[in-house]
Protein backbone atom coordinates (compact mmCIF):
# COMPACT_ATOMS: atom_id res chain seq x y z
CA UNK A 1 0.00 0.00 0.00
CA UNK A 2 1.40 3.38 -1.02
CA UNK A 3 2.18 5.81 1.76
CA UNK A 4 0.16 9.04 1.53
CA UNK A 5 1.79 12.44 1.40
CA UNK A 6 0.76 14.64 4.34
CA UNK A 7 1.16 18.41 4.75
CA UNK A 8 1.39 19.39 8.44
CA UNK A 9 1.21 23.13 9.15
CA UNK A 10 1.93 23.13 12.91
CA UNK A 11 5.76 23.08 12.87
CA UNK A 12 6.26 23.71 16.59
CA UNK A 13 3.99 20.87 17.64
CA UNK A 14 5.37 18.21 15.31
CA UNK A 15 8.58 17.53 17.19
CA UNK A 16 7.83 19.06 20.57
CA UNK A 17 4.72 16.99 21.39
CA UNK A 18 5.71 13.43 22.20
CA UNK A 19 4.09 10.91 19.89
CA UNK A 20 2.86 13.11 17.04
CA UNK A 21 5.84 12.58 14.71
CA UNK A 22 6.02 8.85 15.46
CA UNK A 23 2.32 8.33 14.75
CA UNK A 24 2.24 10.27 11.48
CA UNK A 25 5.52 9.04 10.02
CA UNK A 26 4.50 5.45 10.76
CA UNK A 27 2.08 5.54 7.81
CA UNK A 28 2.70 8.73 5.81
CA UNK A 29 5.37 10.82 4.14
CA UNK A 30 5.16 14.03 6.16
CA UNK A 31 6.15 17.54 5.15
CA UNK A 32 6.20 20.02 8.03
CA UNK A 33 5.92 23.60 6.87
CA UNK A 34 5.09 27.05 8.23
CA UNK A 35 3.37 28.74 5.30
CA UNK A 36 0.37 30.92 4.60
CA UNK A 37 -2.60 30.49 2.29
CA UNK A 38 -0.95 31.51 -1.03
CA UNK A 39 1.87 29.01 -0.49
CA UNK A 40 -0.63 26.32 0.58
CA UNK A 41 -2.46 26.79 -2.71
CA UNK A 42 0.80 26.50 -4.66
CA UNK A 43 1.87 23.19 -3.14
CA UNK A 44 -1.38 21.47 -2.14
CA UNK A 45 -1.53 19.49 -5.37
CA UNK A 46 1.27 17.29 -4.05
CA UNK A 47 -0.62 16.06 -0.97
CA UNK A 48 -3.40 13.69 0.00
CA UNK A 49 -3.76 14.86 3.60
CA UNK A 50 -3.80 18.45 4.88
CA UNK A 51 -3.64 19.59 8.53
CA UNK A 52 -4.01 23.41 8.59
CA UNK A 53 -4.01 25.83 11.50
CA UNK A 54 -7.10 27.77 12.57
CA UNK A 55 -5.63 30.89 10.97
CA UNK A 56 -5.69 29.22 7.54
CA UNK A 57 -8.93 29.73 5.62
CA UNK A 58 -9.43 26.49 3.71
CA UNK A 59 -12.23 27.42 1.35
CA UNK A 60 -13.32 26.12 -2.07
CA UNK A 61 -10.49 27.94 -3.83
CA UNK A 62 -7.87 26.27 -1.66
CA UNK A 63 -9.51 22.84 -1.75
CA UNK A 64 -9.64 22.90 -5.53
CA UNK A 65 -5.85 23.22 -5.58
CA UNK A 66 -5.61 19.79 -3.96
CA UNK A 67 -6.11 17.53 -6.95
CA UNK A 68 -4.87 14.52 -4.96
CA UNK A 69 -6.43 15.65 -1.69
CA UNK A 70 -8.46 13.03 0.20
CA UNK A 71 -8.52 14.27 3.80
CA UNK A 72 -8.39 17.49 5.84
CA UNK A 73 -7.87 17.27 9.60
CA UNK A 74 -7.99 19.79 12.42
CA UNK A 75 -7.08 19.17 16.08
CA UNK A 76 -10.06 21.27 17.19
CA UNK A 77 -13.79 21.10 17.76
CA UNK A 78 -14.40 24.11 15.53
CA UNK A 79 -14.29 23.71 11.76
CA UNK A 80 -15.38 27.17 10.60
CA UNK A 81 -11.96 27.72 9.00
CA UNK A 82 -12.73 24.87 6.58
CA UNK A 83 -15.46 24.75 3.92
CA UNK A 84 -16.93 21.51 5.21
CA UNK A 85 -19.89 21.55 2.81
CA UNK A 86 -17.62 21.77 -0.21
CA UNK A 87 -15.42 19.04 1.20
CA UNK A 88 -18.49 16.79 1.32
CA UNK A 89 -19.31 17.65 -2.29
CA UNK A 90 -15.78 16.64 -3.27
CA UNK A 91 -16.06 13.41 -1.27
CA UNK A 92 -13.22 14.36 1.06
CA UNK A 93 -12.82 13.04 4.59
CA UNK A 94 -12.94 15.47 7.52
CA UNK A 95 -11.16 14.58 10.75
CA UNK A 96 -11.84 16.74 13.81
CA UNK A 97 -12.54 16.17 17.49
CA UNK A 98 -15.97 17.78 17.72
CA UNK A 99 -17.87 14.57 18.45
CA UNK A 100 -15.25 12.81 20.59
CA UNK A 101 -17.01 13.50 23.88
CA UNK A 102 -15.16 10.92 25.97
CA UNK A 103 -11.83 12.45 24.95
CA UNK A 104 -13.05 16.04 25.25
CA UNK A 105 -14.30 15.51 28.78
CA UNK A 106 -10.61 15.39 29.78
CA UNK A 107 -9.87 18.76 28.13
CA UNK A 108 -11.15 21.83 29.96
CA UNK A 109 -8.77 24.59 28.88
CA UNK A 110 -11.43 26.62 27.05
CA UNK A 111 -13.79 26.37 30.01
CA UNK A 112 -10.98 27.57 32.27
CA UNK A 113 -10.38 30.56 29.99
CA UNK A 114 -14.09 31.40 30.00
CA UNK A 115 -13.97 31.33 33.79
CA UNK A 116 -10.86 33.53 33.78
CA UNK A 117 -12.63 36.08 31.57
CA UNK A 118 -15.67 35.98 33.85
CA UNK A 119 -13.46 36.70 36.86
CA UNK A 120 -11.37 39.34 35.09
CA UNK A 121 -14.34 41.25 33.67
CA UNK A 122 -16.28 41.06 36.93
CA UNK A 123 -13.30 42.36 38.95
CA UNK A 124 -12.42 45.13 36.48
CA UNK A 125 -8.98 43.59 36.05
CA UNK A 126 -7.93 45.39 32.88
CA UNK A 127 -8.72 48.78 34.41
CA UNK A 128 -6.85 47.79 37.57
CA UNK A 129 -3.65 46.89 35.73
CA UNK A 130 -3.82 50.03 33.59
CA UNK A 131 -4.41 52.03 36.76
CA UNK A 132 -1.07 50.82 38.12
CA UNK A 133 0.67 51.33 34.77
CA UNK A 134 -0.45 54.95 35.06
CA UNK A 135 1.40 55.30 38.32
CA UNK A 136 -1.64 55.12 40.59
CA UNK A 137 -2.53 52.87 43.54
CA UNK A 138 -6.15 53.55 44.50
CA UNK A 139 -8.16 50.35 44.95
CA UNK A 140 -11.51 52.13 45.25
CA UNK A 141 -11.08 53.62 41.78
CA UNK A 142 -11.17 50.19 40.13
CA UNK A 143 -13.63 48.25 42.27
CA UNK A 144 -15.35 45.19 40.87
CA UNK A 145 -17.95 42.65 42.01
CA UNK A 146 -18.01 39.45 44.03
CA UNK A 147 -19.40 36.40 42.23
CA UNK A 148 -21.25 34.89 45.19
CA UNK A 149 -25.05 35.21 44.79
CA UNK A 150 -24.75 36.76 41.33
CA UNK A 151 -26.44 35.02 38.41
CA UNK A 152 -24.46 33.41 35.61
CA UNK A 153 -26.34 32.78 32.37
CA UNK A 154 -24.92 30.05 30.16
CA UNK A 155 -25.93 29.98 26.48
CA UNK A 156 -25.30 26.42 25.32
CA UNK A 157 -25.12 23.73 27.99
CA UNK A 158 -22.88 21.22 26.27
CA UNK A 159 -19.47 20.08 27.41
CA UNK A 160 -17.97 23.53 28.01
CA UNK A 161 -21.13 25.09 29.35
CA UNK A 162 -21.39 22.26 31.86
CA UNK A 163 -17.78 22.73 32.99
CA UNK A 164 -18.26 26.47 33.50
CA UNK A 165 -21.48 25.74 35.38
CA UNK A 166 -19.59 23.57 37.84
CA UNK A 167 -17.05 26.34 38.44
CA UNK A 168 -19.91 28.77 39.10
CA UNK A 169 -21.71 26.35 41.40
CA UNK A 170 -18.54 25.94 43.45
CA UNK A 171 -18.39 29.74 43.77
CA UNK A 172 -21.98 29.80 45.06
CA UNK A 173 -23.38 31.63 42.06
CA UNK A 174 -26.91 31.19 40.81
CA UNK A 175 -26.77 29.41 37.46
CA UNK A 176 -29.32 29.64 34.66
CA UNK A 177 -28.86 28.16 31.20
CA UNK A 178 -30.52 27.79 27.84
CA UNK A 179 -30.12 24.74 25.62
CA UNK A 180 -32.28 22.72 23.21
CA UNK A 181 -31.78 19.62 25.38
CA UNK A 182 -33.09 19.12 28.94
CA UNK A 183 -30.52 20.07 31.59
CA UNK A 184 -30.09 17.51 34.36
CA UNK A 185 -27.82 19.34 36.82
CA UNK A 186 -29.99 20.18 39.81
CA UNK A 187 -28.27 23.52 40.56
CA UNK A 188 -29.15 24.89 37.10
CA UNK A 189 -32.43 26.57 36.18
CA UNK A 190 -33.20 26.09 32.49
CA UNK A 191 -34.71 29.16 30.85
CA UNK A 192 -35.63 30.45 27.39
CA UNK A 193 -33.01 32.78 25.97
CA UNK A 194 -34.95 36.01 26.55
CA UNK A 195 -35.48 35.22 30.23
CA UNK A 196 -31.83 34.27 30.65
CA UNK A 197 -30.74 37.58 29.12
CA UNK A 198 -33.00 39.54 31.46
CA UNK A 199 -31.98 37.73 34.65
CA UNK A 200 -28.22 37.23 34.27
CA UNK A 201 -25.50 39.43 35.73
CA UNK A 202 -22.91 37.66 33.58
CA UNK A 203 -23.57 35.79 30.33
CA UNK A 204 -21.15 33.29 28.81
CA UNK A 205 -21.58 31.78 25.33
CA UNK A 206 -20.81 28.13 24.56
CA UNK A 207 -22.46 27.24 21.25
CA UNK A 208 -21.01 26.12 17.94
CA UNK A 209 -21.07 28.59 15.06
CA UNK A 210 -23.78 27.43 12.66
CA UNK A 211 -26.38 29.12 10.48
CA UNK A 212 -28.74 29.03 13.47
CA UNK A 213 -26.27 30.72 15.85
CA UNK A 214 -24.58 33.22 13.55
CA UNK A 215 -25.48 36.66 14.88
CA UNK A 216 -27.68 35.18 17.63
CA UNK A 217 -26.54 37.90 20.07
CA UNK A 218 -27.48 41.07 18.25
CA UNK A 219 -28.80 44.50 19.13
CA UNK A 220 -32.19 43.17 20.24
CA UNK A 221 -30.70 40.49 22.50
CA UNK A 222 -28.19 42.90 24.04
CA UNK A 223 -30.97 45.39 24.77
CA UNK A 224 -32.71 42.68 26.82
CA UNK A 225 -29.67 42.15 29.05
CA UNK A 226 -29.52 43.71 32.49
CA UNK A 227 -27.97 47.15 32.64
CA UNK A 228 -24.47 46.60 33.99
CA UNK A 229 -24.22 42.98 32.86
CA UNK A 230 -21.05 41.37 31.53
CA UNK A 231 -20.75 39.29 28.34
CA UNK A 232 -18.14 36.57 27.73
CA UNK A 233 -17.56 34.66 24.50
CA UNK A 234 -15.04 31.86 23.93
CA UNK A 235 -16.98 30.19 21.10
CA UNK A 236 -16.77 32.01 17.76
CA UNK A 237 -16.78 35.68 16.84
CA UNK A 238 -19.66 35.41 14.38
CA UNK A 239 -22.13 34.75 17.19
CA UNK A 240 -22.08 38.38 18.44
CA UNK A 241 -22.96 41.55 16.53
CA UNK A 242 -19.79 43.50 17.34
CA UNK A 243 -21.24 46.90 16.42
CA UNK A 244 -24.11 46.33 18.87
CA UNK A 245 -21.63 45.18 21.52
CA UNK A 246 -19.47 48.28 21.10
CA UNK A 247 -22.52 50.53 21.39
CA UNK A 248 -23.65 48.78 24.58
CA UNK A 249 -20.18 49.01 26.14
CA UNK A 250 -19.80 52.64 25.14
CA UNK A 251 -23.14 53.80 26.53
CA UNK A 252 -22.81 51.76 29.74
CA UNK A 253 -25.66 49.35 29.12
CA UNK A 254 -23.10 46.57 29.47
CA UNK A 255 -20.43 47.00 32.15
CA UNK A 256 -17.86 44.92 30.32
CA UNK A 257 -17.05 42.03 28.03
CA UNK A 258 -14.37 39.38 27.68
CA UNK A 259 -13.81 37.87 24.23
CA UNK A 260 -11.39 35.18 23.13
CA UNK A 261 -12.88 35.27 19.62
CA UNK A 262 -13.75 38.08 17.21
CA UNK A 263 -15.04 38.39 13.68
CA UNK A 264 -12.41 38.45 10.97
CA UNK A 265 -9.67 36.83 13.04
CA UNK A 266 -7.87 35.68 9.88
CA UNK A 267 -8.07 39.13 8.27
CA UNK A 268 -4.56 40.64 8.17
CA UNK A 269 -6.23 44.04 8.66
CA UNK A 270 -8.12 42.97 11.79
CA UNK A 271 -6.38 45.66 13.86
CA UNK A 272 -8.33 48.25 11.87
CA UNK A 273 -11.70 46.79 12.86
CA UNK A 274 -13.94 48.95 15.10
CA UNK A 275 -13.79 46.40 17.93
CA UNK A 276 -9.99 46.60 18.01
CA UNK A 277 -10.08 50.39 18.07
CA UNK A 278 -12.53 50.28 20.98
CA UNK A 279 -10.33 47.76 22.81
CA UNK A 280 -7.24 49.95 22.57
CA UNK A 281 -9.08 52.99 23.90
CA UNK A 282 -11.22 51.49 26.70
CA UNK A 283 -10.77 49.37 29.81
CA UNK A 284 -14.11 47.54 29.86
CA UNK A 285 -13.26 45.14 27.04
CA UNK A 286 -10.81 42.24 27.45
CA UNK A 287 -9.55 40.47 24.32
CA UNK A 288 -7.41 37.35 24.05
CA UNK A 289 -6.11 35.85 20.76
CA UNK A 290 -8.43 32.81 20.40
CA UNK A 291 -6.26 30.82 22.76
CA UNK A 292 -8.87 28.91 24.73
CA UNK A 293 -7.27 25.65 23.65
CA UNK A 294 -3.69 26.94 23.77
CA UNK A 295 -2.34 25.26 26.85
CA UNK A 296 0.59 22.86 26.80
CA UNK A 297 -1.56 20.05 28.21
CA UNK A 298 -4.63 20.47 26.02
CA UNK A 299 -2.60 20.80 22.83
CA UNK A 300 -0.56 17.71 23.62
CA UNK A 301 -3.76 15.72 24.16
CA UNK A 302 -5.49 17.11 21.06
CA UNK A 303 -2.58 16.68 18.66
CA UNK A 304 -1.82 13.11 19.68
CA UNK A 305 -5.50 12.19 19.60
CA UNK A 306 -5.94 13.79 16.16
CA UNK A 307 -2.81 12.13 14.78
CA UNK A 308 -4.19 8.74 15.79
CA UNK A 309 -7.57 9.57 14.23
CA UNK A 310 -5.86 10.53 10.95
CA UNK A 311 -3.97 7.25 10.91
CA UNK A 312 -7.09 5.21 11.67
CA UNK A 313 -9.24 7.04 9.11
CA UNK A 314 -6.58 6.69 6.41
CA UNK A 315 -6.47 2.96 7.02
CA UNK A 316 -10.22 2.88 6.36
CA UNK A 317 -10.12 4.82 3.10
CA UNK A 318 -6.72 3.66 1.84
CA UNK A 319 -8.05 0.71 -0.23
CA UNK A 320 -9.89 3.17 -2.46
CA UNK A 321 -6.54 4.93 -3.06
CA UNK A 322 -4.58 1.86 -4.07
Amino acid sequence: MARPSLLWLFPDQFEKIDGVADILTSFAEVDVRDIERPEIMECLGDYEILIPQLRHEINREVIDCGKRLRMIATPSTGTDHIDVKYMAQRGLELVCIKEDREFLDRVQSTAELAWLLILAANRNLRAATRHIEGGQWQAMAVRGHELIDRTLGIIGYGRLGTMVSRFAHATRMNVVATDPQPIQDEWVTQLPLDQLLAQSDIITIHVHLMDETRGMIGRDQISKMKKGAFLVNTSRGGIIDEDALIAALRDGHLAGAGLDVIQGERDPNRNDRPLMHYFRENDNLILTPHYGGATFESQAKAFVFTANKIKEKWAQIAPSNS
